[in-house]
């Protein structure tokens, strides 16, 4: 339509045109107050299409949504070129805020070929770019050095230099759980979020991000050439609670809380940054925030560093490996009131105070811990490796 001068009504349609208008048609035009098209295909195939267009009949919509469809999937997986495709096919403005779509909503036949196109458009979204297969790569190998053994993450890192991953760079990690959610639910929310969480970060620039699924939990790294010191910290929180206040409502329901970690540099300081963006969450079960962070110095922070490697982590183990062996459920009350009982200089009455217990109960219970572990609580260097452990196993 080279001349609009009113939405619908009779046309003036021109079959041969080549280049300026001719000053006839222009006269005509106005003087009628008609729309001036240019046209050089089938008129009756013309005619047919406009009557289809402005009965909007069911052929109409079938026809918009064929090539809004094609157009969408043509669009990369990117939010905006979807967006622009399907209103350009559509003939309907749609929105999107990155992560969903909408459209003003258009009545008969036409409605339901929107509601198609945008539950197409959802799709190529969540499916990613058309360029991201690299860092899908990325993904799944940063999951392969948060999970391998040291000595294999090591070797990991190589190709993950190759692959664009800064992993001599400094890193602060993001765990994001679904803490109302469990099983199959679970899974289902951590695949649904991963996605939106990419292109959230990606919109909003800044440090590299990068996404990986472990420990039933997506972890996201955030990552830096230079030491981001207190100030990077506290960008990170801000960035944390951006992204989970956009997560939230889009998952509501699920719980989702997220553990910050502090900031560590290289392979196993980004395997320690998981870990402490893990032990934020486990330290504050029930905050009152839906963002938790890791305090940055003390103690907790020297055992995150030391546990994070495998020999330190198979002490550990082999140290409380008669507690352990027990189960989860039996075992963790039994090391919860050992780590209790070295914390305060090998006092019951404390004990008793602190987990609610009768001291004849915490007097039992650390007989049998003796027992188990064939140990002499009195020996100091014994209370002093078994002390640093408790603390480590429940990290």
């Amino acid at each position: 339509m080279l001349g609009p001068r009113q939405p619908y009504g009779t046309a003036l349609v021109l079959t041969s045109f080549d280049g300026p208008l001719p000053v006839t048609a222009t006269a005509l035009a106005d003087r009628g107050a008609l729309a001036l098209l240019a046209f050089t295909g089938d008129l009756a195939e013309l005619a047919v299409a406009a009557e289809r267009v402005l009965s909007g009949s069911a052929a109409d919509a079938l026809v918009r949504a064929e090539a809004a469809t094609a157009s969408v999937l043509r669009a990369g997986g990117d939010p905006d070129r979807i967006t622009a495709a399907a209103t350009h096919s559509l003939g309907v403005p749609v929105h999107t805020d990155g992560t969903a779509f909408a459209a003003d909503p258009p009545g008969g036949h036409l409605a339901r070929a929107v509601r198609l196109v945008l539950g197409v458009a959802a799709l190529a979204a969540a499916g990613g770019h058309s360029d991201d297969h690299p860092v899908r790569s990325r993904s799944q190998l940063l999951t392969e050095l948060l999970i391998a053994p040291e000595e294999q993450a090591f070797r990991l890192a190589t190709r993950a230099r190759a692959l664009g991953l800064a992993v001599d760079a400094w890193h602060i990690a993001l765990r994001v759980e679904p803490t109302e959610l469990a099983g199959s639910d679970r899974y289902a929310v951590l695949d649904a979020a991963g996605p939106v969480a990419a292109r959230l970060l990606r919109s909003a620039g800044g440090p590299d991000w990068h996404l990986a699924r472990a420990d039933d939990a997506l972890i996201i790294i955030r990552t830096q050439q230079l030491d981001p010191g207190r100030d990077g910290l506290r960008a990170a929180v801000a960035d944390a609670e951006w992204l989970l206040s956009h997560l939230r409502d889009r998952f509501a329901g699920a719980g989702l809380r997220c553990g910050v970690s502090g900031a560590h540099r290289g392979p196993l300081g980004l395997r320690a940054s998981a870990l402490e963006a893990r032990t934020a969450l486990l330290r504050n079960p029930a905050s009152s925030s839906p963002v938790t962070a890791h305090d940055v110095a003390g103690l907790d922070r020297m055992l995150v560093e030391w546990y994070s490697s495998d020999a330190a982590r198979q002490a550990v183990q082999e140290l409380l490996a008669p507690l352990l062996a027990l189960g989860a459920k039996r075992a963790e009350p039994l090391v919860r009131t050992l780590q209790s009982y070295l914390d305060h200089q090998g006092s019951p009455a404390r004990v008793a105070e602190e987990l609610h217990l009768h001291r004849n109960a915490v007097s039992q219970r650390i007989r049998r811990i003796e027992d188990l572990l064939h140990t002499d609580l009195g020996d100091p260097q014994q209370l002093l490796a078994l002390q640093l452990a408790c603390r480590a196993a429940r990290i």
